[in-house]
């Protein structure tokens, strides 16, 4: 009988557990992406790389137990995705109809189901890879990741040539991060923040948390077992997606520049993002409390995923008396030192995300939670991610930089109460405006500029 390691929750984990548990709307525990090919590819040999997919990358092979005391992991030796079904649709909105239907049922985590794949012709007659993953092993592994070495396998099949470089294992970054989440004392500062946060500071519970105030029974519930975590994502509201791209031209320009500042690119267009929300919300000087970063920068800085390149949170300040450049050198210095392993123990991390929430809530683009995501795509192959249709966050933005065409796709899932095409509209053009304006002169206070 095999030998199997349990381990617990890192933090990723354990805010999607919550939101999945507490909010209305488990469709938060799927994330639905699709990849399209269009001079299309062979289905077996799909299947095939898919399989690839579960042998290199540990975390497609977790499977999760519940047990007294909460809910455990471990990963299996081997897993296969069995036979994919293939769907055609002669309209888009069939298409759309079938992706309501198949976003509807979680993921299985506890029969060891983390990933279900839907082969589909759509109706302009590109061939899809459509992928349900689980939230739980997509928040803590870069989907970008995946779907770099889904395309580079199937070529290396189709072409029999060598596999390209495995990735690092899931399994280690977990490791670490549960070292790091058994620090008592931090836990027990969290404890005290969110109590006094509560139950002394904010009698009335932040605008956006929706049926979900001081006196439902399920926070309640949840406070009385002692656990405290991100209330704001309680939020009960239809989400609808929005797809925009940001042309190769503003994108190499954009890398140019962090190449000569030495700047990540995931840096550079955090801070392009943060200053156009402060722009459109009257210049409000704090802006994007909450970032979850995929990957440093490029796919070549780091080959696995996980947590010790993502889980972010940032407290920004725009500056209008400084200069993009400045204001770019500050936030990334923030970023930098809020690695959970790099300078930082996890308790001053915890303190520092403590101050975030006396104002979270300032207006209603300044709450995003923001991935940026390399991947490599050859031309001709193109990344979909699906909005849930309901979701528990005011904003999530996710900018998918393919580095191969130059591209990046710039993906948004936003509260529809909350915003409207219109302003959505506004808020991409003013997006790549800022990235343009600052590129142009950097040096420049931001007073003058906007």
């Amino acid at each position: 009988m095999e030998e199997r390691t349990l381990y617990g929750f890192n933090v990723s984990q354990d805010v999607i557990n919550l939101q999945t548990k507490y909010s209305l709307f488990n469709r938060v525990a799927n994330i639905l992406f699709g990849v399209a090919f269009d001079e299309g590819f062979d289905r077996d040999l799909m299947t095939r790389s898919i399989d690839k997919l579960f042998e290199r990358h540990d975390c497609l092979r977790i499977t999760f137990v519940k047990q007294k005391g909460g809910i455990k992991q471990y990963f299996d030796s081997e897993r296969h995705i069995g036979k994919i079904p293939f769907k055609e649709f002669s309209t888009r909105s069939a298409f759309e109809r079938f992706l309501g239907k198949f976003r509807k049922t979680m993921v299985n985590v506890y029969k060891g189901k983390t990933l279900e794949v839907v082969f589909v012709k759509d109706a302009l007659g590109k061939d899809n890879v459509v992928c349900k993953i689980s939230h739980f092993v997509a928040d803590t592994y870069a989907i970008g990741l995946l779907v770099s070495d889904l395309v580079a396998v199937y070529n290396a099949l189709k072409n029999g040539e060598p596999m390209p470089q495995e990735p690092g294992k899931f399994e280690d970054v977990l490791k670490k991060d549960l070292a790091s989440r058994g620090n008592e004392e931090a836990m027990a500062k969290d404890h005290e923040f969110f109590d006094t946060y509560y139950t002394k500071t904010n009698p009335e519970h932040p605008m956006y948390c929706g049926i979900h105030g001081d006196n439902s029974d399920r926070w309640l519930k949840y406070k009385r077992k002692g656990m405290f975590s991100l209330p704001y994502l309680f939020v009960k509201c239809d989400t609808v997606g929005y797809k925009y791209i940001i042309p190769s031209a503003v994108t190499a320009n954009a890398a140019k520049w962090c190449e000569e500042n030495n700047i990540p690119m995931s840096s550079f267009f955090y801070a392009c993002t943060a200053i156009a929300a402060s722009v459109i919300n009257g210049k409000a000087p704090r802006q994007l409390p909450l970032e979850l970063m995929n990957c440093r920068g490029t796919l070549s800085e780091k080959r696995c995923g996980g947590t010790k390149v993502q889980a972010l949170s940032i407290y920004t300040t725009v500056d209008y008396q400084k200069s993009f450049a400045e204001n770019m050198a500050a936030i990334y210095e923030n970023q930098s030192n809020l690695y959970r392993h790099t300078k930082l123990t996890y308790l001053d991390v915890e303190q520092i995300q403590h101050k975030f929430w006396n104002y979270s809530m300032v207006s209603q683009l300044t709450n995003f939670c923001y991935s940026f995501i390399p991947m490599s795509a050859p031309k001709g192959v193109t990344m979909q991610v699906y909005s849930n249709g309901k979701g528990a966050l005011v904003c999530y933005m996710g900018l998918m930089w393919n580095v191969d065409t130059g591209e990046i796709e710039a993906v948004y899932d936003i509260q529809s109460k909350m915003v409207t095409p219109q302003a959505m509209n506004d808020f991409q053009n003013l997006l790549i405006h800022t990235v343009e304006t600052v590129l142009a002169r950097p040096d420049i206070p931001l007073e003058e500029l906007f």
